[in-house]
């Protein structure tokens, strides 16, 4: 059993259209709309691949049954924790030159007892899991440092507890020495106040963040792959897919990996099959979502070479 506390729940559209000018008006087409945010697209990462999972967010009444139904019937578990607000909306448009723009709300303001209750799901749920992951922002009145408290008590636990975020949660949950952190190439820059732009430099970032105390690092570097240290090893992982849709490829890699820990596999196979999830995502036009079949497709054309 995997526990992904996905806090602030989103509900993912796309659109597609020409031209995309700021200041002008512009037409749409091929919108779709599910639900998302980075949790639930680690929890349907590992649900896709068969492994139970338990997901940690918040709801309002408006889309409660869509979120249930939706998870439900892919294999999550949603543990929806109701909000006054409504749930947050990120839009993913993509122009005629391939670029994709988002636009992320920041989500519904909660208060001390909405907090407390997420906290107190995410703990319950934890206990009972193989490997739990905390991933995303965090919506407005959580704290800071929440993530990190969480990770701490996992970890005094002795359970694993894997993190991606940003910003100053990222920088706290790092202090608190989590099992598994994956911060993406921009995330890793800031972070640790050095470029991340060649592989190379993505090898000595986690190298760093290894040297904090993150027992396993991984740095996500869209589509050159990922790098990963574990045990003194750095390794890289890769392949090419041609991508229709990368925005949620980061997540799905770590909902990936997640399941390949769970069920014990070392550290690189489970980045193999990170990896594989990760482009799995990209050649389909829905955010964060992956086919069983397209993993098991692509896990034999993924490469992993160690990293100097």
């Amino acid at each position: 059993m995997i526990t992904v506390g996905g806090f602030n729940t989103s509900l993912d559209k796309s659109m597609e259209t020409d031209d995309l000018r700021v200041g002008g008006v512009v037409r749409v087409r091929n919108v779709r709309a599910w639900p998302g945010g980075k949790g639930a697209h680690v929890a349907l990462t590992a649900a896709a691949l068969g492994e139970p999972v338990r997901l940690v967010g918040l709801i309002d009444s408006v889309h409660r049954a869509l979120f249930e139904d939706f998870l439900g019937e892919r294999g999550v578990e949603f543990h929806g924790v109701p909000t006054r607000g409504s749930v947050r909306t990120c839009l993913a448009v993509r122009d005629g030159k391939g670029r994709i723009t988002e636009m992320l709300e920041p989500g519904p303001e909660v208060d001390a007892e909405t907090r407390g209750e997420i906290l107190a799901s995410f703990r319950a749920l934890a206990g009972a899991a193989q490997l739990s992951v905390l991933c995303g922002s965090l919506p407005p009145g959580m704290g800071a440092g929440d993530y990190a408290t969480l990770v701490g008590e996992e970890g005094s636990a002795g359970r694993r507890c894997g993190v991606d975020t940003s910003g100053e949660p990222l920088r706290r949950a790092l202090d608190a020495r989590p099992f598994l952190l994956k911060p993406n190439r921009d995330e890793a820059a800031e972070l640790l106040g050095a470029a991340v732009k060649s592989i190379g430099e993505a090898a000595r970032a986690a190298r760093a963040l290894e040297a904090r105390g993150v027992a396993l690092s991984i740095v996500s570097m869209g589509a050159d792959g990922a790098v990963a240290c574990w045990e003194g090893r750095t390794f890289l992982a890769t392949v090419s897919v041609e991508a229709v849709n990368p925005v949620g490829s980061g997540d799905c890699l770590l909902g990936g990996m997640a399941v390949g820990l769970a069920r014990g596999a070392s550290a690189e196979e489970a980045l193999r099959l990170g990896v594989a999830c990760g482009a799995a995502n990209a050649v389909t036009p829905e955010t964060g979502f992956v086919r069983r079949e397209d993993v098991e497709a692509l896990l034999p054309r993924v490469t992993t070479a160690e990293v100097e």
